[in-house]
């Protein structure tokens, strides 16, 4: 068997395995519990009643009406989108997984910054304001106190931004959280930067009243800037949270999902070891984790975003009412872009199209602001 299908084949199996946790974790309900400790702060708080309180009502609609009655419906995403504003801070390592990133599941934040980290390189004299503390710090401080909430990721963490507005929505913005995944280490509680954290604006406006002469620390090791965003805040009295949902399963993930479900593959690791709230994995509402290659970030969109499920509905099988000349189609793409000939020839177009996608970040930003 080709090596590409042996390795569509695996991811496909683990997603499925992924998908089917996620399913049967329900039915633990009866004997799911939060073994709460005496510094536990648990955060988790119901949605339904938050959604209630704004005195919203909710209809199901059938995924064929949603996608060929031809009508616009204001979706419960939807307004979550407008209504909890998420700027998600992407810490690049790697351009292939950053590009990934902005192709995919990114498209769900509010807005988007990029830190470019410079790789550690022995032998070569480093500068500390080139580590990666001082470099997220700085984008901390300059960041506009107009979002609600600040989302912080490694460029390789595949996060479900929706949950993560269900997560906060209950929660005021305005007071101060710093959410993630807890652990306890060299005597400071933080949130590993491995899994995602999230920051409020409050939280925010706090560390750049502490930062805004400097974001360098005397002893900076390299890429600890989880460290010591947590020992910043936690001289502030901002601390760690207990994010696990109410049947105390875990919702940021610090592993790709092929560990999370090999039994005994990470519960002797530091991440557990030091973790201050136990952890088992996953919740149904889980927020992030991590991907062994770039690529496994576009079948996880398609999967857990795009892949559809139609139960009923016979729109999809009608054929339009009006019928659409197929020239139109490449032509009507052509006008989008600015062309006013749309006479071209087969060449000219494929040339149109090979400048368009030939930058991935312009034009994933393209197809985001169109969407």
């Amino acid at each position: 068997m080709p090596k590409f299908l042996i390795r569509i084949t695996f991811i496909s199996g683990a997603i499925m395995g992924f998908l089917l946790g996620l399913l049967l974790l329900p039915s633990h309900k009866k004997t799911g519990k939060i073994h709460l400790t005496p510094e536990s702060k648990p955060v988790v708080k119901p949605y339904e009643p938050w959604f209630t309180g704004q005195n919203l009502q909710r209809h199901v609609i059938p995924i064929d009406t949603l996608r060929y009655s031809g009508l616009d419906y204001y979706t419960e995403s939807m307004y979550l989108y407008n209504k909890i504003r998420i700027l998600c801070v992407v810490l690049v390592h790697k351009i292939k997984y950053a590009k990934a990133s902005l192709m995919t599941w990114t498209k769900q934040c509010n807005h988007i910054e990029l830190v470019h980290l410079k790789p550690s390189k022995i032998g070569v004299k480093r500068k500390k304001e080139d580590a990666a503390w001082p470099l997220l710090c700085k984008t901390l401080v300059n960041t506009s106190k107009s979002f609600h909430w600040v989302f912080v990721v490694n460029d390789n963490t595949f996060a479900l931004v929706e949950n993560i507005r269900y997560l906060v929505a209950p929660l005021n913005h305005s007071s101060q959280y710093y959410l993630g995944h807890a652990i306890k280490f060299w005597g400071v509680k933080y949130n590993v930067g491995s899994a995602g954290y999230l920051i409020s604006n409050a939280t925010l406006a706090a560390l750049k009243l502490n930062q805004r002469n400097s974001c360098i620390t005397d002893s900076v090791i390299w890429n600890l800037e989880d460290y010591y965003l947590g020992k910043t805040l936690s001289q502030l009295n901002i601390t760690v949270y207990d994010t696990r949902d109410e049947l105390g399963f875990g919702t940021f993930h610090g592993f790709n999902l092929q560990k999370l479900f090999f039994p005994g593959s990470t519960t002797m690791s530091n991440y557990y070891k030091y973790s201050v709230y136990p952890t088992p994995c996953c919740s149904p509402k889980s927020v992030t984790f991590q991907v062994s290659n770039s690529n496994s970030m576009y079948t996880y969109e398609y999967l857990l975003k795009q892949l559809q499920v139609f139960t009923s509905g016979t729109l999809g099988n009608r054929a339009p009412a009006t019928q659409i000349n197929k020239d139109e189609v490449w032509k009507s793409i052509l006008k989008q872009h600015g062309y006013t000939n749309t006479n071209v020839s087969a060449e000219e177009y494929y040339e149109f199209w090979v400048n368009l996608v030939s930058d991935p970040t312009s034009f994933a930003q393209k197809i985001k602001t169109r969407n």
